[in-house]
């Protein structure tokens, strides 16, 4: 249920750079979500599908009661379906000021906010400020080997692990999302690494396995980027399902598509992802 809301009025109007919305997603938090995708990403991996939401002041320039009043216009699906708010990127944690005032937004409007991260900034000038007002979160866990982490990454992997451990000291229930790339986060130590870390998290709900695949590859293309995992293949379903079976077998919910890796919805990986 969301939190306690402030009135309407005391809700300050914020401007933020975003890349795009979507009225109806329904894989980025429960129920019918309103999604909300902000500029600027501080990591550069090696997988990531939205490149051209690494710049934090490319998109459009947008005022959080704008969208607060397109929300409106699909309040009714929203609220019908018990969902909400779903704050994704590039990364909402850099615009910290920003996705609290849509969270806030939504939650006087009686909906639920879900912060889709990887975990970027510091805990008194980005999570102090959105972490209140967050209902859920879908956290991205790129590897938990932390020199591949920062390989794949260009970040140390000690934020991200801090940021979880936030998110459990706040209560805030969440889901680890993790991409399954041939080669790379596959292998039985990354996937034990995975099950062990996840099993010490006590707000976990479970762990979202996601497929590696080319979507964004064409979009690295057109900025003129070489694509890092040239010649990396999706893997096959067989191998999709005894990595969930694993998981399973290790006591965790898991999510994933696993009868068909190559038709995941590109929203489940995105930038963060």
């Amino acid at each position: 249920m969301p939190g306690r809301a402030a009135p309407l009025e005391a809700i300050p109007e914020v401007f933020g750079h975003i890349h795009s919305t979507e009225s109806f997603s329904t894989v980025d938090g429960p129920g019918v979500r309103f999604l909300v995708f902000t500029q600027g990403c501080a990591m550069r991996c090696s997988f990531c599908s939205n490149p051209d939401t690494w710049s934090a002041h490319g998109g459009e320039l947008v005022s959080s009661k704008d969208l607060a009043n397109q929300i409106r216009r699909v309040l009714p699906y929203l609220k019908s379906s018990h969902g909400g708010l779903t704050c994704s990127g590039g990364e909402p944690l850099l615009q910290p000021q920003f996705t609290a005032a849509l969270f806030r937004e939504a939650r006087a409007m009686g909906l639920t906010t879900t912060l889709d991260t990887t975990g970027q900034g510091t805990k008194h000038k980005n999570w102090d400020v959105v972490l209140p007002h967050t209902d859920g979160a879908l956290f991205c866990i790129k590897s938990l080997d932390p020199e591949k982490y920062q390989g794949m990454t260009g970040l140390k992997q000690i934020g991200a692990l801090r940021f979880a451990h936030e998110l459990t000291e706040r209560g805030i229930p969440f889901w680890a999302r993790y991409v399954l790339i041939p080669g790379h986060t596959d292998s039985d130590r990354d996937i034990g690494m995975l099950a062990e870390w996840a099993a010490r998290m006590p707000t976990l709900s479970g762990v979202e396995l996601l497929p590696y695949h080319v979507y964004g590859k064409n979009k690295w293309e057109a900025m003129g980027l070489q694509y890092p995992l040239e010649g990396v293949q999706t893997p096959g379903a067989a191998a999709v399902r005894a990595v969930v079976s694993r998981l399973e077998r290790a006591g965790l919910t898991v999510l994933c598509d696993a009868a068909a890796p190559a038709g995941l919805s590109a929203a489940h990986t995105g930038a963060h992802c």
